[in-house]
């Protein structure tokens, strides 16, 4: 942990020079804001103002809920830009936040200070995008970026390689797992029926940890993280569900957020700042710069 605390560090210091006026983060939802029932592929938050977490995630994150600001106009203009360009994205109002954007900003910023865009990916619910349908979003983000004055920050969370507890519609195995469905389908009104579930799939995650078996694919996340150190835009655009699903697992698909964001920048290589696979948290845990790309002003 040594190492991931230096590395949150760093890159917390590198953020709080570059003085963003605002974030935009490139996030995924895990039920508490859609569902099965109303699953869109790529959505963004039109707000001036959002919150977090749940009352129900608040001891496992060690972070009470609060308000965090939005930025309504800037949201707005992404998604005037994205629609008008061919993706159908959709608008929803004041995002209610979990770790997808709270533990980056816990590392990189505590106080929440800065007004967040989120832009959510379907990562669970097949047919996810592909990829090179999250670059090609990136890109006009990029764009609308590059015409405004205001200083952007970009996060993305999500990946490397890991296998979380999902229940997958044609697979239920046990109670859990049909528990798990349940609010699958509902989201947040199914984690108010059975506020207990987020217990029991942490408790889940402590018995897969323990259990010896190989969560964590440290060939496929160093294999990325290469890529993304050397902008390779056809490696990563060219990645499969089903190659990804096998080597990455099903919270491998989480990377189409870092992808969005290579978009977003262009393309430009980045570099790791730290790179751990961490048994206990059943992954591995990457941070990635583009701060010598990008240079500070």
């Amino acid at each position: 942990m040594a190492r991931l605390n230096a590395g949150f560090a760093q890159a917390r210091e590198i953020l709080a020079e570059a003085r963003p006026d605002l974030v935009i983060g490139f996030v995924n939802d895990h039920f508490d804001m859609y569902c099965l029932n109303n699953m869109p592929t790529f959505s963004i938050s039109v707000a001036s103002e959002h919150w977090g977490p749940p009352a129900n995630a608040e001891a496992w994150l060690r972070m009470k809920r609060r308000r965090l600001p939005g930025h309504e106009d800037y949201a707005l203009e992404i998604h005037r830009t994205a629609v008008r360009a061919g993706y159908d994205v959709c608008r929803s109002g004041p995002a209610e936040l979990v770790h997808n954007a709270l533990m980056p900003f816990k590392f990189l910023r505590p106080e929440c200070d800065l007004p967040l865009v989120p832009i959510f990916t379907n990562c669970f619910a097949p047919p996810l995008p592909t990829f090179a349908r999250c670059y090609g979003l990136g890109e006009l983000v990029g764009d609308v970026i590059g015409r405004r004055p205001e200083r952007v920050a970009l996060i993305a969370s999500g990946g490397i390689s890991h296998w979380p507890p999902f229940a997958k519609e044609d697979g239920i195995h046990d109670e859990l797992d049909r528990r798990m469905l349940r609010i699958q389908r509902l989201g947040p009104i199914g984690r108010e029926r059975d506020p207990e579930v987020r217990k029991l799939i942490h408790q889940r995650e402590r018995e897969m940890a323990a259990s010896g078996r190989e969560l964590i694919n440290v060939e496929w996340d160093r294999e990325l993280l290469a890529a993304f150190e050397r902008g390779d835009k056809a490696f990563l655009t060219g990645l499969t569900y089903d190659e990804i699903e096998r080597d990455g697992g099903n919270g491998g698909h989480e990377m189409a957020m870092w992808v969005m964001m290579m978009g977003a920048l262009g393309g430009r290589p980045g570099r790791t700042l730290v790179y751990e696979p961490v048994r206990e948290w059943m992954g591995g845990v990457g941070i990635l710069s583009y701060d010598r790309v990008l240079p500070i002003t």
